[in-house]
């Protein structure tokens, strides 16, 4: 005699992730492209609910969403990954994700405050994510923007073992210059990068955009800021003389 075989939750949630329209009591609204129709997607309010304190104030409280939530921030498929997180738990890897695509990831995760999703996209650039040495930068401007402390931790990691070829890297001149302070106390913790070689590098993101051509900017102040993070104490009179006291960086700075 056969017994039939019951349906665990994850397939049930499997079902209702492919066939959005058994159950579904809310609609999603996602995308901004002018060349395409946003994608419309329904959900289960429960089920996010669930994995979702925001989620949860969303549907349940009393200042409730009605009618479609619209999202624009992130592509549809990005959504779509996402919430096939939600339902069932797993993170699409069957190719490795671009970096745009993980900062979509990352993006929601944070919105949504969902720190499982962004301890286990963290697992997943960790152990499958084919690194190169142009990834960095751009993951260390997305964990800065968001404030994803596992994913700082990791850049670290990375920058630490190989501070030298990422500061010579294109993307580092393409940093947020916001999140140069962060790199100048992180870079100045190995001994093998000089000051001066650290101010020559900022001396250089400056140039390269252009931020030397308006003093006044906020954004040419918060370079300034970051180069004045600098021990140049550690520096020889000869190295002091021929860096700082030349730089256009502290040119407005009285120096000794």
């Amino acid at each position: 005699m056969f017994c039939k075989r019951m349906s665990n939750s994850k397939e049930r949630r499997k079902r209702l992730l492919h066939d959005d329209h058994h159950l579904a009591d809310c609609e999603f609204v996602v995308g901004d492209s002018p060349n395409e129709e946003p994608k419309r997607f329904l959900c289960h309010k429960m089920i996010l609910a669930t994995a979702s304190e925001v989620f949860e104030r969303m549907f349940y409280s009393e200042f409730k969403v009605n009618g479609p939530v619209h999202i624009t921030e992130v592509d549809p498929k990005s959504f779509e990954r996402f919430l096939r997180y939600v339902y069932i738990y797993e993170i699409e890897t069957e190719q490795s994700l671009s970096l745009e695509e993980l900062g979509e990831l990352f993006y929601l995760a944070d919105k949504y405050m969902m720190q499982d999703l962004t301890d286990e996209l963290v697992k997943h650039l960790r152990s499958k994510h084919n690194w190169t040495i142009g990834d960095v930068w751009p993951m260390f401007d997305l964990a800065c923007l968001h404030e994803i402390l596992p994913l700082l931790l990791l850049c670290y990691e990375e920058i630490t073992k190989y501070v030298e070829k990422l500061l010579s890297v294109n993307s580092f001149y393409e940093l947020n210059v916001n999140h140069l302070k962060r790199v100048v106390i992180l870079v100045s913790q190995q001994p093998h990068i000089s000051p001066k070689l650290m101010l020559q590098k900022l001396e250089e993101y400056g140039r390269r955009n252009k931020l030397h051509e308006n003093r006044e900017s906020e954004q040419f102040l918060k370079l300034v800021e970051a180069a004045c993070l600098l021990d140049l104490n550690k520096l020889s009179k000869r190295d002091f003389d021929s860096g700082p006291a030349k730089s256009y960086l502290f040119n407005k700075i009285q120096t000794k």
